[in-house]
């Protein structure tokens, strides 16, 4: 504002014709003219500028300067939407896979709480989302997704076990006695970048996987 107010000081008699471009929008090489009547008659007029007209074509070539950022900004908002279906349309075609599984190679020796469980046997991965040297899964795509994960511990020990998203937790489940599994899912929306993994509460002994049951996590894209 403060520009179009110091170049208005310069204006003497007519306004100069390099003034008259800002009435002209240019986005994406195609050109917006605005048309104002107004402005139009006051530049085609033989007599000076009095005050009310130059404040009037100042706060014309304003609003029209103030259209233009209005439109540049809908129409990033427009573009970001636009990719963001076209990325989601890429996992949504002939069957192309959209999830991942894992699951824990041989028995964990009593990891205690707090551990952060890793699925090293890398069944399905959507989009390269899952470490296996982590157990982080790194969501490629915003979307609704379906996580399971499941915990089997051994006799007589138990363990809660938490699916996190970040720095929430999204789900609990509590495994006890009897070589026993138990199963957790829980559907939610994720954003690209969101870390996803399964962490121990509390517990102590082994928390088992082998032929006869399997620690695993997996998940897929809902929508």
């Amino acid at each position: 504002m403060n520009a179009i107010l110091n170049i208005s000081s310069f204006m003497v008699g007519r306004i100069s014709a390099f003034v008259f471009v800002l009435a002209i929008v240019e986005i994406t090489a195609k050109s917006i003219v605005i048309n104002n009547s107004t402005v139009n008659d006051i530049i085609s007029g033989d007599k000076p500028l009095n005050g009310t007209q130059r404040s009037t074509l100042m706060d014309q070539l304003y609003e029209e300067t103030m259209l233009r950022f209005q439109i540049e900004k809908k129409m990033q908002i427009l573009t970001d939407k636009v990719s963001k279906l076209e990325e989601k349309a890429k996992y949504n075609i002939n069957g192309k896979e959209k999830g991942f599984y894992a699951y824990v190679s041989r028995d964990l020796n009593n990891p205690g709480g707090g551990h952060t469980i890793v699925f090293d046997v890398e069944m399905t991965n959507f989009k390269n989302g899952y470490n296996k040297h982590t157990g982080v899964f790194t969501v490629p795509v915003d979307g609704l997704y379906s996580l399971t994960w499941v915990t089997r511990v051994e006799c007589s020990k138990s363990y809660t076990s938490q699916l996190h998203v970040n720095k929430r937790i999204m789900g609990s489940t509590f495994a006890y006695c009897g070589y026993n599994t138990v199963t957790g899912n829980a559907i939610v929306n994720l954003r690209k970048g969101d870390a996803v993994f399964v962490r121990t509460l509390a517990g102590s002994g082994q928390i088992r996987s082998n032929e006869f049951g399997r620690t695993s996590f997996s998940g897929f894209l809902v929508n």
